[in-house]
């Protein structure tokens, strides 16, 4: 009935209507079809991947399947198996969608698995930083370390430190908490405002201490953390888009009655186009891919439909209330074959996506559905039976017929290059062929596998001449984790030959239930600002904790108390232990613990009638007194001069450029000094 009564009062609730009953027709449609691949979703890509997003210093990436370092582009999709390493006072950064993971200097870190439900990394050696902002029901992500495996199941900022050497591994809950787990099914909580140092596997050696401060890392970290904060992009695009963030500072929200919300860049050079502003790269399991060059350039490229309204290139968002699939390109492509120039264009609205690489028919039908926004110039029935009709070539990989796209004949709509530039991940702007698209009229629409095939420089562009050898050592090195990674990444091509061809160790734990709290921020957490003071005597170094049994049998933790600011100076410093449960191991003997009772609250003794009467009276003189002294202040005049005050002469002095009296003889000093007594004024006046 709620939805019923939203639709009836406008054109919003109509458009969330038609998508509902979209949904609802796909799902009766496709049940009525036989498909083997129906059901077949082993051979689909992922629907969600990460996004590089930021980048400074000296930063390779190793794509997936390659043993060579690259170029790290910003924009660039990462997604499992793909390694960034990073050089002194370099930082990067991951958009995940509804999380973003930053690396510092000295750092390497790998993608295991990224999913709808999962996001999986490893830290070999440096520091990385994740801020999880929302989190869908049953969703984790994943930290694994030579050391433990780290699992946030709720929204919150962590800081983890791995050493050079991978000895030891410090996990910092600036908010939210988590649970590491370690060998023989070892597992501890760690809670926001503590730092936990463990020094080896079995999470015996662990010490706990209070956060000290912040460095610059955290600051830069804290920093983007308060740039997704303040964007509000989130109201015309769904969460989970990666990339969404960056659209308000690059372009405007305007309301169009054919699509409703479109978006227009605001930064763009005469002449552009989309898909035309940077570089084609092949990426497994999806192939050929795009990665555009503008800082905003990942959203409108990966989802969504681009639509030429009013000669100015708008994109129309997904609809808001649905998890959208990630496509590499939303392009049709066309070309004549034999080695020719490669063509393509962008996809006009309610046109559907037909991908270049095997999936199965869910997986067509989610990423055509869940990027399509319908509007008031569309039946869904119509965008349905597209589907299905196309979905039949799609199968058996015959051209698509019949269809007329709007975006094919549009003014700078259709861009070229030489196929040895698009396999070879050259710039699309510098190596674009004019060719009148007339030529291209009567091309189909192909698949661009059958225009190019990869070639080894199509996985990214190489690295500058200049720059570092990049080690590969620390990715050999073991990890620990709680679940197993993707297949590709288990069945990867190892880097070195004698090494295993996946170097990730799946601990035998039975993960907790995960505690979600969906949707919620956390307030971060702000260090206090200690006044300078004279240098003092350090302080001994914090103990370990002394004789930790195995944490095989883990009872409920009570949560350790909120972080309080270092004590001033003077004030002898307390050494934090966290309250832990008690841990019985067997056949030790636990004592009952003795019953407390309750101690009887104070009442205070009734006075007497006589005493009562006393203080009655009393406050009723006391409330007299003060009534007269008000009616009296009422009745007197607010202000009366007193006597014998000074009058001031009725001639005033003049300014000086006029001639002053002659001065008068002063009164006798015996006499009494007048006072001033200044001009009566009214009641309104005083004050």
């Amino acid at each position: 009935m709620r939805v019923l009564n939203a639709v009836q009062f406008g054109s919003r609730g109509w458009r969330i209507l038609l998508t509902a009953l979209l949904l609802l027709c796909t799902g009766l449609v496709l049940a009525q079809t036989d498909d083997s691949q129906g059901s077949d979703a082993s051979s689909d890509p992922p629907a969600r991947v990460a996004r590089l997003s930021y980048a400074s210093g000296d930063l390779g990436l190793m794509p997936s399947g390659s043993t060579d370092w690259s170029a790290a582009d910003i924009n660039r999709p990462l997604t499992n198996g793909d390694k960034l390493s990073s050089g002194p006072d370099a930082r990067a950064e991951l958009d995940l969608g509804g999380a973003s993971l930053r690396i510092s200097g000295q750092s390497d870190i790998g993608v295991l698995n990224l999913n709808d439900q999962t996001g999986q990394f490893e830290l070999t050696q440096g520091t990385l930083s994740i801020t999880v902002r929302n989190i869908d029901q049953g969703a984790t992500y994943e930290i694994d370390t030579p050391t433990l495996a780290l699992v946030i199941n709720q929204p919150g900022t962590f800081r983890v430190d791995v050493g050079a050497n991978g000895n030891g591994t410090t996990v910092t809950p600036f908010d939210g908490g988590g649970i590491v787990y370690g060998e023989n099914n070892a597992q501890r909580e760690v809670f926001s405002g503590r730092s936990y140092q463990f020094g080896d596997s079995s999470l015996n050696d662990m010490t706990v201490s209070d956060i000290q401060g912040r460095d610059e890392f955290d600051a830069w970290c804290n920093d983007r953390d308060a740039q997704y904060a303040n964007t509000a992009s989130t109201q015309y695009v769904p969460s989970d888009v990666v990339g969404a963030q960056d659209l308000n500072q690059y372009g405007d929200w305007q309301q169009d009655e054919d699509y409703g919300t479109v978006w227009y860049p605001t930064t763009v050079v005469a002449g552009w186009a989309p898909y035309r502003f940077g570089h084609w790269v092949w990426i497994g399991p999806w192939g050929w891919t795009w990665v555009d060059s503008s800082p905003w350039g990942f959203a409108p490229y990966h989802y969504g439909r681009w639509a030429l309204i009013r000669n100015r290139w708008g994109w129309i968002p997904c609809p808001p209330r649905v998890r959208p699939v990630y496509a590499p390109a939303l392009v049709a492509f066309v070309g004549i074959g034999g080695g020719g120039p490669v063509g393509w264009f962008p996809l006009g609205p309610h046109e559907v996506y037909n991908p270049w690489y095997r999936a199965s028919r869910n997986y067509y039908t989610n990423v055509n559905v869940t990027n399509i926004r319908i509007s008031r110039t569309v039946n869904q029935v119509t965008v349905i039976n597209n589907i299905h009709n196309q979905y039949n070539f799609y199968r058996d990989g015959r051209p698509v017929t019949g269809v007329n796209y709007v975006n094919r004949d549009a003014p700078h709509a259709f861009t070229a290059m030489p196929a040895q530039a698009f396999a070879s991940a050259r710039n699309v702007q510098s190596n674009q062929v004019h060719i009148d698209p007339k030529q291209f009229a009567s091309a189909p629409v192909v698949s661009p596998a059958t225009l190019q095939r990869p070639l080894p420089t199509s996985f990214a562009p190489p690295r500058s001449v200049n720059a570092r050898p990049l080690p590969a050592a620390g990715f050999n090195r073991q990890v620990v984790a709680v679940r197993p990674p993707a297949p590709a990444v288990a069945a990867a091509t190892p880097i070195h030959a004698g090494q295993p061809a996946s170097n990730v160790r799946v601990l035998n734990v039975a993960p907790n239930a995960p505690r979600v709290v969906s949707g919620r921020n956390f307030q971060r957490y702000t260090a206090p600002e200690q006044p300078q003071a004279a240098p003092r005597p350090a302080a001994p170094a914090l103990p370990q904790v002394p004789h930790l049994a195995p944490a095989q049998q883990v009872q409920q933790v009570q949560q350790a108390p909120r972080y309080e600011p270092p004590q001033r100076e003077g004030q002898q410093a307390t050494r934090y232990l966290p309250q832990q449960p008690e841990v019985q191991q067997a056949p030790r003997y636990a004592p009952a613990q003795p019953t407390v009772q309750q101690a009887p609250h104070y009442t205070p003794p009734q006075p007497s009638m006589q005493e009562e009467r006393e203080r009655q009276a009393v406050i009723e003189q006391q409330q007299r007194q003060q009534q007269q002294r008000f009616e009296s202040e009422q009745r007197a005049p607010a202000y009366q001069p007193e006597p014998n005050r000074y009058q001031p002469p009725q001639q005033q002095y003049a300014r000086p450029e006029m001639q002053r009296p002659e001065q008068q003889a002063h009164p006798q000093q015996n006499a009494p000094h007048p006072h001033y007594t200044p001009p009566s004024k009214s009641d309104s006046q005083q004050h």
